[in-house]
Parts: C-alpha cells; sequence; structure tokens
C-alpha cells in the first residue's frame, strides 16, 4: 500500500530493491524481491505472519544477509561489501516489533532514539522543527510530515472573521482515515456508479438515526442527501416558489438565500425580530401584506444575528404559517451545538415544513453532504429535482458520513466542535464584551456586533481591513434604522485561538478609537 506524506513523490527513488534473494539454510525468505521507493512517499508491507516481512525491513538495514540482488540507497549499492554498514545504519530508522523495544521508554522516545543518540538531535529541535508536539494532560506525538504553510494556503496576514465555518478539531486528518479505510475494505467500486437519486438506503437509514436526536419524526422516504445544505434550499425553494415570488425571511438573514434570490429571481422581504427571533405579529403580517405563501427562518443560532427561537415563539411561528397556507423551509445546521436541541419548526408542521441540515459545520464544509425531510407529498417531485440538479450527492462523501456516525467518531467530533465554540466565545467575550451582543445561551460560531452610536458600518469595515482583518456586513432586506445595524463575527475561521485573540484586540482597538475613515 501507497501513500505520500508530503506532496508528491520524487523523481529519483531513495531506495531500490532489485531481485533481492535471502535464505535461512535451506528455507527461501525472499525471493526475487523487487521495490522501489521514492522520497516522502509512505509504502505499508502487509502479508501473514511469516512472509518475510521484517526479513525484508532488515536487509534494508543491513541486519541480514543478501544471498543475491542488490539494495540501492539513493543510488549507492549497500550490499556492497566494502560498504560500512554502521554508516549506513545512521542513515535509516529501524523501531523494531514490540519484545525489541526498550519497556522503560516511552512510544515516543523510541522512535526517536536514533535521531537523538546518533544525529544528536535534541528533543527541543525536534519540537523546533514539527517533528513532535506535546499537549498538556495527553502526552508528546510524533506528528504527521505537513505541507509548508504556504502550500496549503496559511501563513497569511489577512485573518478573516467574515467566513462562517467551524474552527478544526482534526477532522482532517479522521476524514483521511476514513477514507483510507474505504479504500482498504474495497468499498470503494460500488460507490463509482449511479446511484438512487435520494441516497443510497443505509446512509439515508443511519443520518435518519442521527437526526431522531434533534427531536424529528423521520420516515426515510422522504429523506434526501443532498450536494450540502445550500443545494437541499435551492430544491425546496423550486417546490414552492415560483420565479419572482415573495419569500419572507429574517430582517437579516442567511447569504445563500439572497444568492438564490438573485440566481432565480425570488423577491426576499424581511420580517422583523427581537433576542428570540421573528415577531409573530410582524410575520402574521407580512404573509397578509404580500402574499407570501414562503417563510425561509433559521431559529436555532440564526445568521446572522444568533438568535435562538424559544419553544413558544416556535410554536407561534408553526401556527401562523399554517393560518396562512404556507410553506417553511428551515435551516437548522446548528442544531449539533445544543446539548438538549429545541424542537425544530418543522416537527410541529411536517406537512407544510422543508427541514433542511448539512454536515458542513458538525464536520466538514468541503463534504458537501446535506440533508432534507420533505412533505410526503413533494417527494417525487424531490427526486427528479435532485436528478435534475446532479444526479445525486457524492456517494462517496456520503460514505464518510455513514461511517463516522456508525463508529462515533462523529459525535466525538461534535463534543469537540462545541467545547471549542464555548472557548472560543469566551475569548470574543473577554475582548469585546461590552459591545457583543450576549449569548443566547448556547455558544456558535458566529456573535452580532452591533454597530456603536457614532459610527457607520462602511467605515468599520474599511477600518479593519486595513487592519489586515475581513469582516462583513450583513444582507440587510429592507432599509434599517441604525440601531439594528451590526456585524457578524465568525469565530471559527481564524487558525489559533491566539490569532482570533489578536483579531479581536484589534477590533476593540478600533472600537475605542475614533473613527478614523469618513467617505464623500
Amino acid at each position: 500500500m501507497r501513500g505520500t506524506s508530503n506532496g508528491l513523490p520524487s523523481a529519483e527513488p531513495v531506495l531500490e530493491l532489485q531481485d533481492v534473494w535471502c535464505a535461512f539454510g535451506d528455507h527461501e525468505v525472499l525471493r526475487g524481491i523487487d521495490l522501489t521507493v521514492h522520497r516522502h512517499e509512505v509504502v505499508v508491507l502487509i502479508g501473514p505472519s511469516g512472509s518475510g516481512k521484517s526479513t525484508l525491513l532488515r536487509t534494508v538495514n543491513l541486519l541480514e544477509h543478501v544471498d543475491d540482488g542488490r539494495i540501492l540507497l539513493t543510488g549507492q549499492d549497500i550490499t556492497d561489501p566494502r560498504v560500512d554498514a554502521d554508516a549506513v545504519r545512521g542513515r535509516i530508522g529501524t523501531v523494531f516489533q514490540s519484545y525489541n523495544l526498550f519497556p522503560h521508554l516511552s512510544v515516543l522516545d523510541n522512535v526517536t532514539l536514533a535521531a537523538r543518540v546518533v544525529h544528536k538531535h535534541s528533543r527541543a529541535e525536534a519540537e523546533a522543527r514539527g517533528l513532535i508536539s506535546g499537549e498538556v494532560g495527553r502526552g508528546t506525538f510524533v506528528q504527521r510530515r505537513r505541507l509548508p504553510a504556504t502550500a496549503k494556503g496559511a501563513g497569511q496576514d489577512v485573518i478573516n472573521l467574515a467566513l462562517n465555518v467551524p474552527p478544526s478539531t482534526g477532522e482532517d486528518e479522521l476524514i483521511a482515515s476514513v477514507l483510507s479505510e474505504i479504500l482498504a475494505d474495497g468499498a470503494l467500486p460500488p460507490l463509482l456508479g449511479y446511484l438512487p437519486h435520494q441516497g443510497l438506503p443505509s446512509h439515508r437509514e443511519i443520518i435518519a438515526e442521527w437526526l431522531r436526536a434533534f427531536r424529528l419524526k423521520i420516515d426515510v422516504a422522504n429523506l434526501f442527501i443532498t450536494h450540502g445544505g445550500q443545494h437541499a434550499l435551492s430544491i425546496a425553494l423550486n417546490m414552492v416558489a415560483e420565479p419572482k415570488a415573495m419569500v419572507l425571511t429574517e430582517r437579516f438573514t442567511y447569504s445563500g438565500m439572497i444568492a438564490l434570490s438573485a440566481q432565480n429571481g425570488y423577491r426576499l422581504h424581511g420580517v422583523d425580530g427581537d433576542a428570540d427571533g421573528l415577531l409573530p405579529d410582524a410575520l402574521d403580517r407580512a404573509f397578509s401584506d404580500t402574499g407570501a405563501r414562503v417563510l425561509f427562518a433559521t431559529p436555532s443560532l440564526q445568521t446572522p444575528t444568533g438568535t435562538v427561537m424559544t419553544p413558544e415563539r416556535r410554536q407561534q411561528i408553526a401556527d401562523i404559517v399554517s393560518r396562512h397556507d404556507a410553506y417553511l423551509l428551515e435551516d437548522d445546521v446548528y442544531a449539533f451545538l445544543f446539548a438538549a436541541p429545541p424542537t425544530p419548526v418543522s416537527a410541529l408542521i411536517p406537512d407544510r415544513s422543508f427541514y433542511v441540515t448539512s454536515f458542513a459545520k458538525c464536520l466538514a464544509p468541503g463534504l458537501r453532504i446535506g440533508a432534507m425531510i420533505v412533505p410526503e407529498q413533494f417527494r417525487d417531485r424531490c427526486i427528479n429535482a435532485v436528478r435534475a440538479t446532479g444526479w445525486m450527492a457524492s456517494p462517496i462523501m456520503a460514505e464518510v458520513v455513514a461511517r463516522l456516525l456508525h463508529s462515533g467518531d462523529l459525535m466525538r467530533q461534535v463534543q469537540l466542535k462545541r467545547t471549542a465554540a464555548v472557548r472560543r466565545n469566551a475569548i470574543a467575550d473577554r475582548m469585546l464584551g461590552n459591545w457583543l451582543t450576549p449569548l443566547s445561551g448556547t455558544a456558535g460560531f458566529h456573535r452580532w456586533l452591533p454597530i456603536p452610536a457614532g459610527r457607520t458600518l462602511i467605515a468599520l469595515v474599511t477600518q479593519a481591513a486595513q487592519a489586515g482583518i475581513t469582516i462583513a456586513p450583513p444582507g440587510a432586506l429592507q432599509q434599517v434604522d441604525r440601531g439594528t445595524l451590526g456585524i457578524r463575527l465568525c469565530l471559527g475561521h481564524p487558525a489559533t485561538d491566539d490569532v482570533l485573540e489578536n483579531a479581536l484586540a484589534e477590533l476593540k482597538r478600533i472600537l475605542e478609537s475614533a473613527e478614523a475613515i469618513s467617505f464623500v
């Protein structure tokens, strides 16, 4: 099995075995072995006990003789009798099987012993080079080789507080591990064909079980796996709103809904809200005044304001939607952040609701896997809509999600995301507590910063940009008074807590100083 630890393999091999034979008496262990390994390439030898794996490794380190053939290390024939075996062994690290390890040393110390003793590399040097890392309470670990920061797009001077992504909690290595499992156990070929538009039944069953924890009653027949939440919203809108139709949303709404409006000509109408979300009277009046029959809402950790509807408010919104013979599109992507998730509005009016979520915030946006529960009467049309807009969501990525759900690793990621959200909100409160809207009780990945009196939105955005911080104004749907204007600060994108704290400290400095920019 082969892989690479750091980019593409080099053109020149670092190790070559050419027709290598090795026998112990009459027993031939290695018979004409040919092997080429390039720099940065990872090669795993797999085989039953006694098949010669250890013998092959020992011949490479000149701990066993070679009866025939050659072994080349960076072009040098190390099987030549004139070669200094100790010098060769100083260039090759070998970790023996458990009975040959030093029992009084840790795994890390066993692995790094040669580097420290032979090459005189100190522990501090290994940490500085990123070869090992230590975490208080967990221990010291050998690090996977990483791409340089510039190759990964990291290390940039600009800190992005406008992109609402979850903080990294090790999901990249977890997903890589699952992809390796899919390759290793032969599950990939069946996932490469044209599969059911709604998603494989096995995938939908395990996702349905996950969603039941959010107080939903689910008929798997009405569950769809989609290309992320945005794809689901596009399909749902297409079911209940004609082009140029009026669609009600919160006054400040999700940027993806504004994009769908621009693409398909929907006319969005913002409805006033308070700390508990949409105001029932304002919603009732908006349905009557506009003739709209569709409402898009995010009752839990609304973006951009972060409000959470109370149970009473959710029931009131459900009653109003039903009374106006309307439909609800509910975005519940942040439900996983709640230890006890609120009952979705969709659960109160399932025949009038499209429930949408995704695995972008609890796992990774790049998976592009979402889920949608549709009213039964729309099921057949939604199947055709998925076919018309992509045939199916990626079965490979759906398999990744299903395996992580089955193993419990996704739930462990959820716990890590919740912990990271609490920690980063604590930083935000410490740095900007006097300016931020208080938490609703559950920490999310974004906070609402009302524009202070005497400030202008455009000047604040510009001053932040000059300080290397990207923030973006919200999508307001009607003219709003200055007292309601604000900025969504996204806490998840900065690579570390320290980077976030530095960015917020700079914003604090800007807020505490006089407005330095005016526009004419």
